[in-house]
């Protein structure tokens, strides 16, 4: 019976001496740092639609974008409900780095050069002392080079210029739903008539929202916060933005199918130069195809 008690006593105290030690561990571990995990793929591609997202080329790495919108659907039958119509840019980004982005492209509308940088502030991350958002910046300036309207006037370099400034602030909620805020700057050097602003305020909303392991719809919207009367430099009404697409993922490939009202694809031409609106029909059918190429030795060749 003496014998008996003690075995009990000795595996009890053995069983706390283990909880002691376990509870111990568990103790140092959650004082102990633990180095943040990132949040990778907030969204699919470095564009959300047309307009920026987070994403950014990988260092070493060359991403050539085809982005093409069709005509207005309204126009029928007689257009093919846009078809006939297409505007087409070609843009070609670099990473630099992993947070670095150097970019150069050309836009059928305005016959438009443009050079852009592209740097990522912030990553989200999560575990302790994790970073909630990724925070990030874009900017271009775009060259219009196409023939003066009126060749027999002075004539300014300068006023073929235009600009484009904008934060992106983003948040991977999870596996599912990701959302982005842009507060956006829009510059042109020549407006419409001496009493416009040269200047524009916008907010950009985005989002992308997983349908499947493969699809994912997609939004963006620039609401207009200044120069909302304003009109085209042709006297044209001008709109706000807004486009719903589908990022359609084939064997690491990203292709982007898009229903939106803008023409042009430079970023400032789609938050200030949108001339027609979803309620009379003036949508276009579009989509973005790329192809990336690799420059980092270490590594093959490979598409978004």
């Amino acid at each position: 019976m003496r014998n008996l008690l003690l075995a009990s006593i000795l595996v009890v105290f053995s069983s706390l001496t283990a909880f002691a030690q376990d509870d111990l561990m568990g103790m140092l571990q959650d004082a102990g740092p633990q180095k943040p995990t990132p949040v990778f793929a907030t969204f699919k591609a470095p564009r959300v639609i047309t307009g920026q997202s987070v994403e950014h080329t990988a260092a070493r790495h060359l991403n050539f974008v085809i982005l093409h919108r069709f005509g207005e659907m309204n126009g029928g039958a007689y257009t093919l409900f846009g078809i006939d119509q297409a505007n087409i840019r070609l843009a070609f980004d670099y990473g630099l780095t992993d947070r670095i982005q150097l970019g150069l492209a050309r836009s059928s509308v305005g016959k438009t050069y443009d050079g852009s940088l592209k740097v990522k502030l912030l990553a989200q991350s999560k575990g302790k002392k994790s970073m909630p958002i990724t925070l990030g910046y874009y900017g271009n300036v775009g060259v219009n080079t196409e023939t003066w309207a009126n060749p027999n006037r002075n004539n300014y370099f300068t006023s073929r210029l235009s600009f484009f400034n904008q934060i992106n602030i983003a948040r991977k909620f999870n596996d599912w739903v990701s959302l982005q805020v842009s507060p956006t700057l829009v510059h042109y050097n020549l407006v419409g008539p001496k009493s416009y602003d040269n200047m524009m305020f916008a907010l950009g909303l985005s989002g992308s929202i997983k349908l499947s392991r493969s699809v994912r719809f997609n939004f963006e919207t620039y609401p207009r916060l200044t120069a909302q009367d304003q009109l085209s430099r042709t006297g044209d009404k001008l709109y706000n933005y807004l486009a719903l697409g589908f990022d359609i993922e084939t064997g690491g490939h990203v292709f982007q199918l898009m229903l939106s009202n803008g023409n042009g694809m430079l970023e400032q031409q789609m938050v200030r130069e949108t001339r027609t609106q979803w309620a009379d029909g003036g949508i276009r059918l579009g989509f973005n195809v790329s192809r990336t190429f690799s420059f980092d030795k270490k590594e093959k060749s490979k598409k978004w």
